[in-house]
């Protein structure tokens, strides 16, 4: 036979092992390489539209020169015909630092929610 005190012990266990993992709940993934993985993502879709929808690509142009002229006025850098000290800075600058507010963005609004 078996011992009542024991079944039911055994029942209340049980019942303990249900409420626990009915309360459990599961952690927000904040993982840095989530992070790091969304910026990569943005930061290559913004140099893909930089180098291939034209009308972009004219406006990066217009402002390298125009930082062009502006070291050749200051002095700091000199940019002729062939030598553009501010053309990679552009290219590969105003794209990360348009990444690096998206990624923001849409960080501070996932942890706003």
């Amino acid at each position: 036979m078996s011992n009542p005190l024991f079944v039911h012990s055994i029942e209340a266990h049980e019942q303990v092992i249900i409420k626990r993992t009915q309360t459990m709940q599961t952690a927000k993934s904040n993982s840095r390489i989530h992070i790091i993985a969304l910026f990569i993502i943005i930061y290559t879709i913004c140099q893909a539209i930089v180098f291939f929808v034209h009308p972009v690509w004219l406006l990066i142009e217009k402002l390298s020169f125009f930082i062009d002229d502006l070291l050749n006025t200051t002095g700091i850098a000199l940019a002729d015909g062939e030598f553009n000290p501010a053309g990679l800075w552009v290219i590969f600058g105003i794209p990360l630092l348009l990444a690096l507010i998206i990624s923001y963005l849409i960080k501070s609004s996932i942890k706003a929610h």
